[in-house]
């Protein structure tokens, strides 16, 4: 009986840090859409909420949106040399992916018994690792 216990508490705490482990590799690698999905949101949020379409049709638009903002940035970064261009459209892209890591990291932190301060420190260091990790990303791309 506490053999068994044992193991079921350490399988819960390998699958634990498993999962976490995942979440955390599934943000790092949608890190760059977080500005195209940000921007399909408010579209269709503000599309429905001044009843200027119906629901399915501002989803639609939305959708539509995000993938104008997905094409477009990875457009300008693809055909661009200018540096201060591709700058600013990298920071533009990866700014919402630095709220997104800084979200998530509070809220793993909340999962344990940590203290105000040191989960916003933990969740500001998140933010700086996911927002430098899609920010490279999209500066390797590499102009034709």
């Amino acid at each position: 009986m506490e053999r068994t216990r044992s193991m079921l508490l350490g399988l819960g705490i390998v699958l634990g840090f498993a999962s976490i482990g995942f979440l955390c590799w599934l943000l790092f690698l949608c890190a760059v859409y977080a500005a195209p999905l940000f921007v399909a949101a408010m579209v269709c949020t503000m599309l429905y909420d001044h009843a200027m379409m119906s629901g399915a049709h501002a989803i639609l638009a939305g959708i539509a949106a995000g993938i104008m903002v997905l094409a477009f940035g990875q457009a300008i970064l693809a055909s661009s040399r200018d540096p201060a261009l591709r700058t600013l459209v990298s920071l533009l892209l990866a700014l919402p992916t630095a709220l997104a890591g800084f979200g998530m990291t509070l809220g793993f932190s909340g999962m344990g018994d940590m203290g105000t301060i040191p989960a916003y420190l933990f969740a500001t260091f998140g933010a700086l690792c996911v927002g430098g990790a899609a920010w490279t990303r999209l500066c390797a791309i590499q102009p034709v």
